[in-house]
């Protein structure tokens, strides 16, 4: 079993470190990432906060008698689905229960817990993993469903690897528009204004470490961002696999065996993490009307792969009909325009949806009245006009980002 658990983060919850170590020693001896925490109240802010692929949680800690299920209650309330498996000791049957009612999906009497802890986590992780593809082509927004998805149903060795560079380049756009969109401008270090006329796969990775460094950033790009590198050590990958993409792309080499299967594991673990754990939806509304105390929005929700699903919600501030936002739990929506838009297909008048893809012109020395080209964020074929850039989406919203107005 050893390395069967490697590059694998599992929180461990117990007010007893000492024997919650010893027990785990087997998983950290397989590769496992382990974060020890005293209580439930520690646990679900960490959980919050960073990634991580399974929760070992002790039944019998703080806060309460059984603070495990006090934490099991509150990653349910808010929406948490990381993978849980429950430790109790003798008489807690009731509360074993209960647990599993609660979404744990194993239990393990700790007396047992140093023959059965590491294959029960494999197995958990395995089963997780083998579906995460599937699951976040259903449930996450749009943009990440799509290639995700795509992703998951190519089978030949080449093409399946692009597909993955592809959703691997999805989730940096994603994130990086998440930025660009949340925050006021301003010049970001390394990243220069002929870059983002035409953005390359490297060129969304550095943009988004550079919007997430500064200290006003949305804290949901950090977090989508920590799915794929949760630490400075991991972006050697995401690196090796980005020249990878250059070298195929001009005709300089292919993909290695090992590098595929490196691949695959970073997309199926940031699956999982984000079907865990993402708290927001992406909506479009279609519709509004106010009552005198609410706004009544008619949207759609951009989720999964498939076409958009029609929805209501009630709010206090009116939407914008047509914009595309990011709604997350318990929080502010941010419009993700001029970055990401919608527009109407004018042959079948369905909703479309579009993603900044660099400046119409290309590459040249005076980009400030060129204006915003878009690629379809969907999985409709490009049109042969695309949407209509806003009149304020220019050169000139780039060179606010740029730490240099010229290469």
């Amino acid at each position: 079993m050893k390395g069967s658990l490697a590059d694998i983060r599992i929180i461990v919850a117990d007010d007893q470190a000492d024997v919650a170590r010893t027990l785990c020693r087997p998983l950290h001896a397989a590769g496992a990432r382990l974060l020890y925490v005293e209580d439930g109240r520690a646990a679900f802010r960490e959980i919050s906060r960073r990634p991580f692929d399974l929760a070992l949680v002790d039944m019998k800690m703080p806060p309460g008698e059984w603070g495990g299920l006090w934490l099991l209650e509150e990653l349910r309330a808010a929406g948490l689905g990381i993978p849980a498996i429950s430790l109790s000791g003798e008489g807690a049957k009731q509360q074993v229960i209960q647990a599993i009612r609660l979404g744990a999906v194993d239990w393990i009497n700790k007396d047992a817990a140093s023959e059965e802890l590491l294959d029960r986590c494999v197995q958990v992780l395995e089963e997780r993993l083998a579906k995460a593809l599937d699951v976040g082509g259903a449930v996450l927004p749009l943009p990440l469903a799509l290639r995700l998805a795509r992703y998951a149903r190519t089978t030949d060795p080449d093409k399946r690897f692009m597909a993955g560079l592809h959703a691997l380049e999805a989730v940096f756009r994603f994130a990086a528009i998440l930025g660009l969109a949340s925050s006021p401008p301003r010049p970001l270090s390394a990243v220069k204004m002929s870059s983002l006329a035409a953005p390359s796969m490297g060129t969304w990775f550095q943009l988004c470490l550079a919007l997430e460094a500064i200290p006003d950033s949305h804290k949901d790009l950090a977090r989508l961002i920590s799915w794929l590198v949760p630490d400075r050590t991991d972006r050697s990958t995401v690196q090796e696999l980005i020249n990878v993409r250059n070298q195929v792309a001009h005709g300089r080499g292919s993909s290695s065996s090992a590098q595929r299967e490196r691949l695959g594991a970073l997309l199926r673990r940031f699956a999982h993490r984000a079907s865990s754990l993402l708290r927001a939806e992406l909506v479009v509304p279609t519709s509004m009307t106010f009552d005198g105390l609410w706004y009544n929005v008619d949207l759609v929700v951009l989720k999964g792969a498939g076409r958009p699903i029609p929805s209501r919600s009630q709010t206090h501030r009116p939407m914008v009909t047509g914009d595309v936002i990011y709604l997350p739990k318990g929080g502010d929506e941010v419009a993700l325009g001029p970055w990401m838009v919608s527009a109407k297909d004018s042959n079948s008048e369905d909703l479309r949806f579009f993603h900044f893809d660099g400046l119409l012109g290309g590459r040249g020395r005076d980009l400030s009245e060129a204006t915003f080209r878009y690629a379809p964020a969907d999985d409709g074929d490009a049109p042969s006009e695309g949407p209509h850039a806003p009149p304020s989406a220019t050169g000139e919203v780039l060179a606010s980002w740029a730490n240099a107005k010229y290469p």
